[in-house]
């Protein structure tokens, strides 16, 4: 009876499961341009002298909140489940075990500690698994994503493939230099701001085109006023591409990518089909700004900075743990991946502060090149709409997760009107 109870107990809990995926698997549909419509007949008057509160849907700022909540939880969740799965890891004694069996079959140090690194990443990646198809079923939900769920799990698959040969390369890099020196941090510091600068320069070239649809862009396809931003910064011929993701997500948006040779400014079809021409020239205006004064790159040098930071602080925080009977430094990796992820929970609203300065000086110099303030409230009020993002986000929303400044705050910025959000 017992064993029969626990057959139909599993027999259900698949069903469930099966049930649930198949619902991811049928293509999201994309809702109706309610947003684009509404966002696009408020009027200059109204965008310049009507409070930002009157301006965004409310029952969308109010469903906002509601995601709000729901992504800073499944954020933990993803981030906790990866500490959790490598600490158990390497308490286990199944990193001791899974490095001497890579020993015993592979001859090579190097190849054993970048294997060993692999496997370690997918362990991450595989526990973390749960969180990602909640938020990829939550982004579902409110018509942030359209998705279908195939295209999604190859995009996952392939983000792992990436995660897991950068993680094993880092692994084998850093591990060798300390068996060979004792001054390894000495050359593992320009060795990782090299590793991070070679792969920000290939991004665009061989990264990108992996995970999205990207085409040269044609000068002809932007309003007017582009050309003009261009002429004011003496950027005639920046390079443009433009990603043809409306089948998966409605927002708006732009980004510059690459450094050097390989720069590039990023436009969505979504921008180009759906906002006004004073929006267009707003957002490419933000992103000429970025790509002239090179806040990328220093983007860049922030995040290896703090990532250079959370290794100190992982590693400090692993040596004060005790060895296991059969520990090495490279069968501890889980045990110290696992504090540096703890560090990097606490060094990220940090980083994040450095990174809201940076969006809110490229809002100032935009609204300087563009000169339409209209069309810049007018593009935070679709941004707030499509993105489902609160305007004024809680205080620890904004000074935790914030890349840039509360869109409450840009946007009466731009008005002229006081902050709403302090």
């Amino acid at each position: 009876m017992l064993n029969a109870a626990r057959a139909a107990g599993a027999t259900r809990l698949w069903c469930v499961l099966a049930l649930v995926l198949v619902s991811l698997s049928l293509p999201a549909q994309a809702a109706a341009p309610y947003v684009d419509h509404r966002v696009s007949a408020l009027s200059s008057t109204a965008l310049l002298h009507d409070d930002v509160g009157r301006l965004v849907d409310p029952r969308r700022q109010e469903a906002a909140s509601e995601l709000a909540f729901d992504e800073r939880a499944l954020f933990f969740v993803w981030a906790f489940s990866q500490i959790i799965a490598l600490l158990a890891l390497w308490r286990s004694g199944a990193a001791a075990g899974l490095r001497a069996a890579l020993r015993r079959a592979l001859k090579n140090g190097v190849l054993v500690r970048f294997v060993f690194g692999g496997a370690v990443a997918t362990v991450a990646s595989l526990a973390s698994l749960p969180a990602s198809l909640l938020r990829y079923h939550t982004a579902l939900i409110y018509d942030l994503d359209h998705e279908p769920f195939s295209v999604w799990s190859q995009r996952a698959l392939e983000s792992w493939g990436l995660n897991a040969l950068a993680f094993g390369i880092l692994t084998a890099f850093v591990y060798t230099l300390v068996a060979r020196t004792r001054l390894w941090y000495l050359y593992a510091l320009p060795g990782l701001l090299g590793f991070v600068l070679i792969v920000e320069f290939v991004q665009p070239v061989f990264v990108l085109p992996l995970f999205d649809r990207v085409r040269p862009l044609s000068p002809v396809a932007f309003p007017a006023g582009v050309a003009v931003v261009e002429r004011k910064t003496d950027t005639l011929g920046i390079p443009f591409l433009v990603d043809h993701n409306a089948s998966r997500s409605a927002l708006a948006t732009a980004s510059v990518v690459g450094f050097g040779a390989t720069k590039r400014i990023v436009v969505t079809d979504t921008l180009l089909g759906r906002a006004t021409d004073g929006e267009v020239t707003f957002v490419v205006a933000r992103e000429v700004s970025h790509y002239v004064h090179a806040d990328g790159l220093r983007s860049v040098l922030a995040e290896t900075i703090a990532f250079v930071l959370a290794i100190a602080l992982g590693v400090l925080a692993a040596d004060r743990i005790p060895f296991r009977r059969d520990d090495d430094a490279l069968s501890r990796l889980p045990l110290v991946a696992a504090m540096l992820g703890v560090a990097a929970l606490l060094i990220l609203p940090f980083y994040h502060t450095y990174a809201r300065s940076l969006e809110r000086h490229a809002d100032q110099r935009a609204l300087a090149l563009a000169g339409d303030r209209a069309a810049a409230v007018q593009y935070f009020v679709r941004l707030a709409d499509e993105s489902l993002t609160p305007l004024c986000p809680a205080r620890f929303d904004r000074w935790y997760f914030s890349v840039a400044p509360p869109l409450g705050t840009r946007a009466a910025t731009a008005q002229g009107r006081p902050d709403p959000c302090r």
